[in-house]
């Protein structure tokens, strides 16, 4: 990359930033070590403001937050960068709102509008009143969020398509309609006696929608407006037509993680599943939207909708721990997102009857008073536990940092063993050299995150017999079956934590689910015999190097 000044360095980013993140996060990076070396504040800038652009596409908005407060630092010590200033406070409006911190997003849009509102630039101010459009939409004033982005949408299309340029960004059109679809879907929702009507108006805006970011190419709206596609049908009560729909648009999602959409398709997936009686996969889902939601908490309202299902299905199941888990984690939800603004109304509260909740819990703790003498117990057995744990963290940073250096090297990996065996099997080598092959393509596939992968199913894709199977990967990998299997899970597992943070914030069902294990404890265990420490320790400590 040192062939690259720093203008080309700038235009790779931009080319690369939605086709290739790792590449573009190079490029990146060199931005920032050219500018930094030469003493460039301006360019900086520039660079912090780009990776903060890759990390906020990548789902990672903490992350591009620190990045953009780097760039307002540098920026305002002299006001000759206030240009660069004025764009920093507007992305860190924009990944506000996204946390759902819509007070401080406020006070940063208005900064930003009063701006260019004085040197009388259209395009920003107008982007700021679709996004205070948007706001209204997430603290569930439908009715004025939709006033609103017709508002926008007509201004946007009474200006004569030659000022369109000057006035509006070149999305400008398509996130109104967007807007406008999920506004609509929302307030069909809150509407009942309107219901059908207001989904059709939802239903025109996401055709209309859909079809502008296809001939824009822009993939990352196309996906939103497949996901709005699936949630209408959804609404309609097609639940498997819906569910197609959910499923398109999470095959197009590739390096797409922007956490507000993942939770919406997760959570409306658990709800058509919820609707199809496939309540396994329901659960599965409403904990994954539970899992992203944690991280955007502009998500609240389809967290309490996930929280509410859960509990509903394991009150049917008679599971009361898991009852009282969610019915508490509701309860929590809900006096955290009341401080979010006061302007959120109560309707998730009167929808959901809390204070039932709250009497329910009440109910059950007061037959579980005699619990306080265990506790007393516990305590005891806690404090030489914690001696213990003192001492097995030592051992997890030793493994930690030597399965890393593994990972790195790619020298770990019992999977592949090819030494020969001591022992001659009767088969061909011909059938040998075929099955090993089928092997290597089992492997390509990822098949063994079947969770029925047994030694019949990899038989059936080798086009073997169980016998000659066995006896070929104890020889040629020199692992058992059941080992050999365990090992393919575990470093699929180690490689996408590693390198995937939407995968690392999923919870460890859903993670072992992922990896083709048929629960969270057969994975602990696994990744413990493989690793000497726990996934939950692993991810940690991925996590801290990646922020």
């Amino acid at each position: 990359m040192d062939q690259y000044s720093f203008g080309e360095l700038r235009l790779k980013f931009n080319t690369t930033q939605f086709k290739n993140h790792k590449l573009a996060r190079l490029y990146a990076n060199k931005l920032l070590a050219i500018s930094t070396s030469n003493n460039d504040s301006l360019g900086t800038i520039t660079a912090y403001n780009k990776l903060s652009s890759l990390e906020s596409q990548l789902g990672n908005t903490t992350k591009a937050l620190r990045y953009v407060d780097k760039a307002i630092s540098i920026a305002k010590q002299n006001p000759k960068y206030i240009v660069s200033e004025i764009y920093s406070y507007y992305t860190k409006a924009i990944l506000l709102h996204y946390l759902g911190q819509y007070k401080k997003s406020f006070k940063y849009y208005i900064t930003v509008y009063d701006y260019y509102k004085k040197i009388g630039e259209d395009i920003t101010m107008n982007s700021i009143s679709l996004s205070i459009a948007l706001i209204k939409s997430n603290l569930g004033d439908y009715e004025t969020s939709v006033e609103l982005l017709s508002k926008c949408l007509d201004s946007y299309e009474n200006t004569p398509e030659i000022d369109r340029n000057k006035k509006f960004s070149e999305d400008y059109k398509v996130s109104v309609l967007l807007g406008l679809s999920s506004a609509y879907v929302k307030y069909a929702i809150k509407n009942t006696n309107k219901k059908d009507s207001l989904i059709n108006i939802a239903s025109e805006y996401n055709v209309k929608g859909l079809k502008s970011s296809i001939q824009q190419k822009n993939k990352y709206y196309e996906i939103d407006f497949i996901i709005n596609t699936g949630i209408i049908e959804e609404e309609r009560g097609n639940y498997q037509k819906a569910v197609d729909e959910l499923n398109k648009a999470s095959n197009q999602m590739f390096d797409y993680k922007e956490l507000s959409s993942l939770t919406a398709l997760y959570y409306h997936k658990g709800k058509c599943y919820k609707g199809l009686n496939q309540i396994d996969d329901a659960i599965v889902y409403f904990k994954k939207a539970d899992s992203i939601s944690a991280k955007n908490s502009s998500n609240f309202r389809m967290l309490q909708g996930a929280y509410y299902s859960l509990i509903e299905i394991y009150k049917e199941r008679k599971d009361t721990k898991n009852e009282i888990k969610y019915l508490n984690l509701y309860i929590e939800n809900e006096r955290i997102n009341k401080q979010i603004s006061q302007e959120v109304r109560d309707d998730i509260h009167t929808l959901y009857d809390i204070d039932r909740f709250k009497e329910k819990i009440a109910s059950i703790n007061n037959s579980r008073t005699r619990a306080i003498v265990i506790i007393g117990i516990l305590l005891t057995i806690l404090i030489l536990l914690f001696i213990f744990y003192n001492r097995q963290q030592k051992k997890n940073k030793l493994a930690f940092k030597k399965l890393l250096q593994d990972l790195e090297d790619k020298q770990k990996e019992p999977i592949l063993n090819d030494q020969k065996s001591a022992k001659k099997i009767a088969i061909d080598d011909e059938k040998v050299v075929q099955v090993i092959k089928a092997l290597d393509k089992f492997e390509e596939k990822e098949w063994f995150r079947n969770k029925n992968c047994d030694l019949a199913f990899v038989a059936k894709k080798a086009k073997t017999n169980k016998t000659y199977l066995s006896k070929i990967i104890h020889e040629h990998k020199q692992l058992k079956f059941i080992d050999y299997i365990r090992n393919l899970r575990i470093n699929y597992a180690l490689e996408r934590l590693k390198d995937d943070s939407v995968f690392r914030s999923y919870d460890i069902k859903s993670i072992a689910e992922e990896s083709g294990f048929k629960s969270s404890d057969m994975f602990s265990r696994a990744f413990v015999k493989n690793t000497g420490i726990y996934p939950s320790y692993y991810i940690k400590n991925i996590n801290k190097i990646n922020t």
